[in-house]
């Protein structure tokens, strides 16, 4: 045994550390096993392989009912038996243990399933166990693993071996190998691993859960619960690539909250915050699916109109400040009139530039808006003569 582990750890695999305990139903199981008592030991293999049910989860009267207080469903576990050796007494540790088993005895039968349409969410593992026939890279079960992992997150895999030999060809498959097995092994040995590969993953699934929500409070604005800046700025490149690659204009609106300092010196913060998620729900009820509205700090917004020529953007925007204008802005204490200025500028889709040039031109755009008084949209234009660059009122212009 000592020299069946010393040449294991040859092949660098983390999971072979024991973890330091196991959930109490495991414990218990384990104390009533004979210590040493390994597959062989429990039956000889199969001259025939036994008829198949219908392969799914298998409830199994023996196994202890669960509490009714238990909120997760007991873990499930997948033995791809394909050698179709004796596993009874893997299959009824593994229930003891609280875990529900689904088996398939031959390359086969975990093939007909798949040609079924593949597993469910209810019928998808926790782990897969693989007893495989020929363990080797491209081959029928390593695509047969394939196809079972499915989304994300993928089901970890243990493999039980005849040798070291056959770790080489393991180490070469396209899935998620977590662990393996020297045969012969002792079902405390396997059914350790599994409660491992269980624990493990559900780190794993708890650490994917909190990057997602990170995500998301990166990606969106608490306040509004539009687009943040950062997150606007990947999509506006890569509209803006988009763009260039199929000549098609990108037009961009920035908008402004008028005065907005004296809304807060003059009211509360609260109230502020009140204000700028009013703007930001008539910025969703006024603007298409395709269209990308953000805040963009402060009290400025933008918006990305993909497929807009400049002259759509204009009569977008002027809708937008039309509705802010009307929309009441109060609570219990405070009530104010809110009008917006607006600049925009369109990316015609065959010329040079890049989306920072777009950005830029749409904000000197909006410069010009606040300078002219305000509760206006103006659209850019490199042919004005005026001091900024943009071109004529777009109230007036279109």
């Amino acid at each position: 045994m000592r020299e069946r582990v010393v040449k294991a750890e040859r092949h660098a695999f983390p999971s072979l550390l024991f973890s330091d305990g196991a959930p109490a139903n495991l414990a218990r199981w384990l104390r009533r096993t004979p210590e040493g008592q390994t597959l062989a030991e429990t039956g000889t293999q199969d001259s025939a392989p036994r008829p198949s049910p219908e392969f799914g989860p298998r409830r199994h009267a023996e196994r202890p009912a669960a509490s009714a207080s238990a909120a997760e469903p007991a873990p499930r576990v997948l033995i791809l038996n394909h050698r179709c050796e004796d596993c009874v007494a893997v299959q009824e540790a593994l229930q003891a243990a609280g875990c529900e088993v689904t088996l398939s005895r031959s390359v086969g039968e975990t093939r007909r399933m798949l040609d079924r349409g593949g597993m469910t969410d209810r019928e998808r593992p926790a782990v897969i166990v693989l007893n495989p026939l020929a363990l080797t890279s491209g081959g029928v079960e390593a695509g047969l693993l394939a196809e079972l992992q499915g989304d994300e997150p993928q089901v970890p895999v243990i493999i039980l071996v005849e040798d070291l030999g056959e770790l080489d060809e393991a180490e070469l498959l396209e899935v998620p190998f977590r662990d393996f097995l020297l045969k012969p092994y002792t079902v405390r040995e396997l059914v350790h691993r599994v409660e491992l590969a269980l624990r493990n993953g559900s780190e794993t699934q708890r650490l994917r859960a909190l990057a997602r929500d990170l995500k998301g409070q990166v990606s969106v604005d608490f306040k509004t619960g539009l687009m943040s800046e950062r997150q606007f700025r990947r999509v506006m490149d890569a509209e803006f690539a988009r763009a260039q690659r199929h000549q098609l204009p990108l037009s961009l609106c920035l908008v402004d909250v008028d005065d907005f300092k004296g809304i807060n010196d003059s009211t509360e913060y609260a109230f502020g915050d009140l204000v700028l998620a009013g703007v930001a729900a008539v910025l969703q009820a006024n603007t298409r699916e395709s269209d990308v509205p953000a805040r963009f700090g402060g009290d400025e917004f933008a918006v990305l109109l993909p497929h807009t020529t400049p002259a759509e953007s204009v009569k977008t925007a002027i809708r937008i400040r039309e509705k802010v204008a009307a929309a009441a802005m109060s609570d219990a204490r405070y009530s104010r009139q809110v009008t917006v200025s607006i600049g925009i500028d369109t990316y015609d889709g065959r010329l040079r530039g890049s989306a920072e040039d777009l950005l830029r031109r749409a904000n000197r755009a909006l410069q010009d808006a606040k300078r002219r008084g305000k509760d206006q949209v103006w659209l850019f234009s490199e042919s004005a003569t005026g001091p900024s660059g943009a071109g004529a009122e777009a109230d007036n212009g279109v």
